[in-house]
């Protein structure tokens, strides 16, 4: 009982600092798995197209599909597999556009059509939206024809 009165401070010390370093490494546990989160962006392609009603300008943009956060392993396998036939379908769709869908600041008329080839290539809704970022509208003078990168060379 001696032992008990004497180390009492000590010992509700010793307590308290376990405690806080509990609470510290639960913490960073959680931290740590917040940045182990994967993005649900996944890239689908990067296009470069001139319309066929002003061949005088070459529009350039990266497309993205935002993949269901649920479905995401099954969502980027399955884009990545029909990829190839989602740029072939979108490059057809893009050189006939309409040239009000490539006025409009949003592109809202591009990025539902754009949304429709992805889906009609996926067999599930796994794709929730598309992104289109890097837009640009070049006259053809501007435009680098070169397609190979420049560490090739």
């Amino acid at each position: 009982m001696q032992f008990i009165r004497r180390y009492w401070g000590a010992s509700l010390i010793l307590l308290m600092v376990a405690v806080h370093a509990g609470v510290i490494g639960y913490v960073r546990s959680r931290v740590a798995r917040l940045s182990d989160v994967e993005s649900t962006a996944f890239e689908i392609g990067e296009f470069r197209f001139q319309s066929t009603s002003d061949i005088a300008t070459v529009y350039h943009f990266r497309l993205h599909a935002v993949v269901d956060p649920s479905k995401i392993h099954r969502g980027r396998e399955r884009l990545t597999q029909v990829r190839m036939e989602i740029c072939e379908t979108s490059e057809q769709l893009l050189r006939q556009a309409d040239p009000s869908w490539l006025d409009d600041p949003s592109q809202t008329q591009i990025r539902e059509r754009l949304m429709e080839i992805v889906r009609s290539h996926l067999e599930e809704p796994l794709v929730q939206r598309v992104m289109i970022t890097d837009w640009l509208e070049l006259p053809v003078g501007n435009v680098d024809l070169n397609l190979h990168s420049a560490d090739a060379t």
